[in-house]
């Protein structure tokens, strides 16, 4: 007796059904399919594979959409995952599930409200009990039927050659009145003991022991240890993890790299006791008094630039996930013209060596949302983003002549867009602006040096406007390396007051000053 309960609690591990849920029509994500996979799991009854488990195995086989859950595919896949039933269905205001065998056939069919493309605790306790008091043929069900310590006992039913004795039995009733003594060895034996129908295959055994009506042979109650039994080391069974691994590829990238080279062009102009270059251009010539300066580039400043965009809490579930930093920098060097005119006449034209550079480091807040499909995510975003911007221009110093150096430093609040078209084509927009980006400001010598003069030389009080606007275009081209190019404008106007030092700013004047950048560079996400 002893030997058979063990046999047969042994029996009830490996009887326990195998069940992998595909992936479900109208839920690109995955969310319901985790939902319901983990709560199968809860249950005990089942081991469960995990949740992309099937899909993997049908992609692999060229198998999407309802054909990775048609009959052929069944008859493929159960075998190669050993799973007796897959759980598979559509989602849309309710969720119709249906839960498969081996074969195709349809074991079970039920529907459940869906909120947020989720179900309630209590509809998704009620789904896990039926499916888990459905019928399938278990696959390893034949199996722990065959078991060595019945051999032993097989060696009595050489006893089948009674059937032929028992028609010379009939022949002759006198052998009745003397069988009484002979008859209690083997007759009475053979209907009373129990061990003997053993032999007669599990029917009679799951009778007699009081876990048959209770345990169908579908599904086996799985206690507090037995889930240790058949945990594939490949991670396709077994187990009841709280929350399965989730691929990296499917969430958000933390960190974002772009390395490129850069052409800007800038154009300035100040004009004294106007509120604006044109205005000033409008006089007659007699009217215009004072210096003026302009300043255009006629070739771009070439260089390079850097971005850093690092999110380290992409992975997560919870509204932090968005909390990041950024960091840019770009320099160009190029020659550049400067011309400087006065009533009395203008400066030649002359050649200098000039450089732009920028640096900025900011704050981010993004929301992530994926455009593309199971096999291929696309992530895009929307956020906004909160620092502080320097941009400096200069000129070689060896000048005997004023040009329009400027340095800028000023806090700056930005907005941002990244939408996905296809892997190779994504559309990527923004804005900024900056407050109060009055000139003759740095990171370094904020308020020292010549950078006092870029004021002075105006006026005596200035108020700036600034903005910046992007567009461009960026994707991926292999493994984590991508693409990005964009256009970039950039424009400053300075408002200035009170007397300045150079001749006719007795009253102020205006200043604009605009910069044209070509970024094109390669990224790389991780």
């Amino acid at each position: 007796m002893a030997l058979s309960l063990a046999v047969l609690l042994t029996a009830q591990v490996a009887l326990a059904a195998r069940l992998a849920v595909s992936a479900l029509e109208g839920d690109p994500k995955g969310k319901l399919r985790a939902q319901v996979t983990a709560a199968l799991r809860k249950t005990r009854k089942a081991q469960v594979l995990p949740p992309t488990a099937w899909t993997q195995a049908a992609a692999k086989q060229g198998l999407t959409g309802p054909a990775a859950v048609g009959p052929s595919a069944l008859k493929l896949l159960a075998p190669r995952l050993k799973v007796d039933a897959v759980l598979t269905g559509s989602v849309g205001a309710t969720f119709n599930a249906r839960l498969l065998d081996r074969e195709g056939r349809e074991v079970w069919v039920g529907s459940y409200p869906l909120k947020r493309g989720a179900l309630a605790p209590k509809d998704l306790a009620a789904l896990a009990q039926a499916v888990a008091t459905s019928r399938p043929q278990p696959l390893a069900a034949p199996a722990p039927d065959i078991k060595p310590p019945p051999v032993s006992e097989v060696t009595p039913p050489p006893v089948p050659p009674a059937p032929p004795a028992s028609p010379e039995v009939k022949p002759s009733p006198a052998p009745l009145a003397s069988a009484p003594k002979e008859a209690p060895p083997r007759a009475p034996e053979a209907p009373a003991s129990r061990p003997v129908l053993t032999p007669a295959e599990p029917a009679p055994v799951a009778a007699d022991g009081p876990v048959g009506p209770a345990a169908p042979v579908a599904w086996v109650e799985l206690d507090a240890e037995s889930h240790t039994y058949g945990v594939d080391p490949s991670g396709s069974g077994g187990g009841f993890p709280e929350t399965p691994a989730v691929d990296a590829r499917r969430l958000p990238p933390r960190v974002r790299l772009l390395v490129g080279a850069t052409a800007t062009w800038r154009k300035y102009c100040a004009r004294p006791g106007v509120a604006s270059c044109a205005e000033y251009d409008a006089r007659p010539e007699e009217q215009r008094q004072g210096d003026t300066s302009d300043f255009t580039s006629t070739a771009p400043y070439l260089g390079f630039a850097a971005e850093a965009e690092v999110f380290p809490l992409a992975h997560r579930a919870s509204l932090i996930r968005g909390l990041g930093l950024t960091l840019a920098f770009q320099r160009g060097f190029a020659p550049t013209t400067v011309r400087v005119s006065s009533p009395t006449g203008s400066t030649p034209t002359r050649e200098v060596a000039a450089t732009d550079t920028a640096f900025g480091a900011t704050l981010a807040y993004r929301v992530f949302f994926d455009l593309g499909s199971e096999q291929t995510p696309l992530w895009g975003h929307v956020g906004v983003r909160l620092g502080a911007y320097d941009h400096g221009f200069a000129v070689e110093e060896a000048l005997d002549v004023p040009v329009p150096v400027v340095h800028r430093l000023t806090p700056v609040v930005a907005l941002e867009a990244s939408v996905p078209l296809m892997r190779l084509i994504r559309l990527e927009g923004g804005g900024r602006l900056f407050y109060q980006p009055v000139p003759g400001g740095a990171f370094a010598g904020l308020g020292k040096g010549p950078f006092l003069s870029e004021v002075r030389d105006y006026g005596t009080a200035v108020s700036s406007v600034g903005w910046e606007a992007q567009l461009g275009l960026a994707g991926d081209l292999w493994g984590p390396f991508g693409y990005s190019a964009r256009l970039k404008l950039e424009h400053y106007s300075d408002t200035f007051t009170g007397a300045g030092t150079r001749r006719g700013w007795t009253e102020g004047g205006v200043a604009r000053d605009a910069y044209s950048s070509l970024w094109v560079g390669l990224t790389a996400v991780w």
